[in-house]
């Protein structure tokens, strides 16, 4: 670890870097280590600690261990935030190397247990925790390989990873338990030859894919009201959140057992609505992963609470939806933690850590709490109220956001020089270099399209004129947008050739004169 911020810089290559940019619809190929990677490893944790999903959980061996995992993590997380720390990318790959190896030999152990007849509480609640850190480890290795991308890149990839993990997890479900686990912790270990794989291809911030003015990778080009609005979905996730670890333990906090039937129910769904948006976001449909997102879940929300009111003695159907919005969360939670991660300057792990400790310490508190609660006081209809009170007041938070933020675009020049930073924002390491930095930045931005539509610059190289206008160095520059120094060089080189100016001072010069 360094004190040193170096710059959000994913891992790659030189000849990684110097490929020429790829578009998704042609090259979702590319993709494919990370998938298979985040997937694999996605799958190892729940085929462990939730039991392939053959009930809703495994109650305290799943939240339970989860909030064991959380506070290690809160640990790291104290010591990132305090320290400024910066992971470097050796030791990125050492931790990463230790996960897998740490994850397949915890599910080996597990099934040792089963085969053995060894049914000590204790020792598997040890390895279901260690379990559950260790795949949280993994996956935050796979999501910093896809920080910098854009919009489609990042969608295609999390629910594609969704997809794929289901996929495992439900043929492990149908495997005797020890088999299961085994078959699992084969699979974990094909993270290795994955993670080789992937420094070998074009990297997901090289492939070329438009970001959405309207969705977390666009709202993360723009000034203030984006970082409020990426803390606001933080608290709307955490809300949600809530509702899940009720909905996962209804009425009483223990796990709802699937039939045969239910079990596949869930699995399709989640596939399904995983395919559609995969598909919708391909089409380039506006705010499918804002607004569309969030409803979609909070309709699974109160879908779930109607059928298990419907059904008190089958409780599985209200399970199916309870699950498949557990499914969704974990994608759009990895979503946003890519944008996050793209976007802050502190270390990827930070967001990633804030990322679980919002979202999945919220599910587990409540769902801890709703054991000890439901002893106190059996009240269905309460718990029912509280559940759809909390569903209603995390779309609010969200939905009135997306409000605020139509009224801050429509006056953005007038409220430039006004804006805030919210506490919220300062604690999410979202408010470095925020103030009239950003706005000569953004003026500097403009200047550079302006003369890149007069020289035909590539995109590319009018991010890097407006950097290099800015006074950043070659290194600079290549740490902003996750290029070699080489490369750096080389379009520095190609805008002098394609504009006829020969210093950084000609450059500001013909700016002040013909652009505006």
């Amino acid at each position: 670890m360094s004190a040193q911020a170096t710059g959000n810089q994913p891992e790659g290559n030189d000849r990684d870097e110097q490929l020429a940019p790829t578009t998704v619809s042609s090259s979702f190929r590319l993709l494919w280590p990370l998938v298979v990677g985040l997937g694999f490893g996605r799958a190892g944790l729940i085929v462990a600690s939730y039991g392939s999903y053959n009930s809703t959980d495994e109650g305290i061996f799943t939240d339970g261990a989860m909030l064991v995992a959380l506070c290690v993590l809160a640990v790291f997380f104290v010591i990132i935030t305090v320290g400024k720390v910066t992971i470097k990318k050796r030791a990125t790959n050492l931790i990463m190397r230790a996960g897998i190896a740490l994850e397949a030999l915890t599910l080996a152990g597990l099934a040792a247990l089963d085969l053995t007849g060894n049914g000590d509480p204790a020792l598997q609640f040890a390895l279901s925790s260690l379990c559950t850190l260790v795949s949280s480890v993994t996956i935050y290795y796979w999501l910093r390989r896809a920080r910098g991308t854009g919009t489609i890149v990042a969608a295609v990839f999390v629910f594609s990873a969704l997809i794929l993990s289901e996929v495992e997890i439900y043929l492990c479900s149908l495997l005797p338990c020890a088999a299961g686990n085994f078959v699992a912790a084969a699979l974990v270990l094909v993270q290795y030859p994955c993670m080789l794989w992937a420094r070998h291809r074009t990297q997901p911030h090289d492939i070329v894919s438009a970001s959405q003015s309207s969705d977390y990778f666009g709202f993360t080009k723009t000034m203030i009201q984006s970082k409020q609005f990426l803390a606001a979905t933080a608290i709307g996730i955490g809300f949600l959140s809530i509702v899940i670890g009720l909905l996962r333990g209804y009425p009483d906090g223990q796990p709802i057992a699937f039939a045969p039937v239910t079990r596949a129910a869930y699995g399709l769904l989640t596939v399904g609505i995983s395919g559609a948006i995969i598909a919708l976001v391909l089409g380039k449909r506006q705010r499918v992963l804002t607004v569309g997102i969030f409803i979609v879940m909070e309709l699974l929300a109160c879908l779930a609470l109607i059928a298990y009111a419907a059904f008190p003695d089958m409780l599985d159907i209200g399970a199916v939806f309870t699950t498949t919005l557990n499914a969704l969360m974990v994608a759009f939670t990895w979503y946003i933690i890519i944008a996050f991660m793209s976007y802050g300057w502190r270390d990827p792990y930070y967001y990633a850590i804030a990322g679980w400790l919002v979202w999945l310490g919220c599910r587990a508190v409540a769902r801890v709490a709703l054991m000890e609660f439901y002893n106190v006081s059996a009240n269905d209809v309460l718990m029912n109220a509280m559940m759809g009170a909390l569903i209603v007041v995390s779309t609010q938070v969200v939905l009135v956001q997306f409000l605020n933020i139509a009224r801050r675009e429509a006056r953005e020049h007038e409220d430039q020089a006004a804006r805030q930073e919210s506490v919220l924002v300062k604690i999410m390491g979202l408010d470095e270099h925020e103030s009239l930095a950003d706005v000569r930045q953004a003026s500097m931005k403009h200047n550079a399209e302006e003369m890149g539509k007069q020289f035909l610059l590539s995109e590319r190289e009018m991010e890097v004129l407006a950097l290099y206008a800015l006074g950043y160095t070659q290194k600079r520059v290549a740490e902003e947008l996750y290029i070699t120094p080489g490369t750096a060089h080389a379009h520095i080189k190609r805008i002098y050739a394609k504009t006829g100016l020969h210093s950084r001072q000609e450059i500001l010069d013909y700016m002040q004169q013909y652009t505006s």
